[in-house]
Parts: structure tokens; C-alpha cells; sequence
């Protein structure tokens, strides 16, 4: 079963696990370009969480995949990762659809995604999204317009979210373990 819920800060380390887990590629596409493991460690220690969301997706008690949302003058940029074994089986498009949910939900008129012009699996979502794009050389810009929160969007971010302290409670990895 898999599990979408916003990581706390304090599990940052959970998201920089399923970051260092990327294969070079997918951290380049991840990325725009080739991060090192300790790039990575400090991408996720310079996170400010008051102003971003990881929305994260959840198998077996691990990260999977992860949607990183940064706020900041009525807009979001949205990043994206999915593990090799999860790719092309629809999470990346369900963790995208839970983030526009929840920028609309705190007032965001528009997301932003920046990806490498290879990146075909971004650029088929954004054009499912109806992304407004522009290519830049190698570069992608992708302009998403929001509408604004209304009581579906509130609604549908209510019944997501209320679950998370329950499955919090389930997921393997937060049980106890034996000494």
C-alpha cells in the first residue's frame, strides 16, 4: 500500500535516504545537472519548512517518490523524484495532483517546474497538466496557473491529511523495534 502524506522536518532524513537512492540520471533530471551525495545532504539540511511542503509517497515504510513544494510571492516551484522501481506507474502524476491541492489551498496562484529538456517523463505530465511551457537550450520552464482554494480542493486536502496520523502509526518504519 502506498502511503501520500507531507514529511515533517523531522524527517528530513527520510527524504535525503530517497534522494541519495536516485541513480545519477534521475538525480540529473531530479536536479538539472549531477549532485554528489554530500550536494544532496545539504540541499535537504537548507530546506526552511516554514515556506515548503515534502509531500511524500510511502511503500513499506520508505519514501519512494516525493513532491518538494517551496512557496514564496503567491507561487510554488515544484520539484520531483521517483525511484527507478516506481517510475511509470502513475505516482509521479498522483504526487503532482496532491501538491496542486495543497498550493491552491495555501493561496498560490501558480507552480513553477524547471527540467531538462530530456526529461520526457516531467514534460508528459506537465502537458497533461496543461503546463504553459518554455524551452530555454536545454532547459524547460513550466508555468502552471491554479485556481483559487475552494470547498472541494479544502475538502479533498481534509480527507487526504486525515489519515497521516494513523498511517503515521502504522508505517513500518515509524513501529518500534526490538533492542
Amino acid at each position: 500500500m502506498t502511503v501520500f502524506r507531507p514529511l515533517l522536518p523531522s524527517e528530513a532524513g527520510r527524504y535525503a535516504v530517497h534522494l541519495l537512492r536516485l541513480p545519477a540520471s534521475d538525480r540529473r533530471a531530479r536536479f538539472m545537472g549531477g549532485l554528489c551525495d554530500a550536494a544532496v545532504t545539504a540541499h535537504v539540511d537548507r530546506i526552511d519548512w516554514s515556506r515548503a511542503i515534502v509531500l511524500a509517497a510511502i511503500v513499506e515504510g520508505e519514501v519512494r517518490g516525493a513532491v518538494e513544494l517551496r512557496f514564496g510571492g503567491g507561487r510554488a516551484e515544484l520539484a520531483i523524484s521517483i525511484e527507478a522501481g516506481w517510475q511509470n506507474q502513475g505516482l509521479g502524476g498522483m504526487l503532482v495532483r496532491r501538491a496542486f491541492t495543497m498550493a491552491r489551498n495555501r493561496g498560490m496562484k501558480g507552480i513553477e517546474l524547471y527540467c531538462l529538456g530530456d526529461n520526457h517523463r516531467m514534460l508528459r505530465i506537465a502537458g497533461r497538466l496543461e503546463a504553459l511551457t518554455r524551452f530555454d537550450g536545454g532547459e524547460v520552464h513550466c508555468d502552471f496557473k491554479l485556481a483559487p482554494a475552494d470547498a472541494f480542493s479544502l475538502a479533498l486536502e481534509a480527507m487526504d491529511q486525515g489519515g497521516t496520523a494513523l498511517t503515521m502509526m502504522l508505517e513500518p518504519a515509524s513501529l518500534p523495534r526490538a533492542a
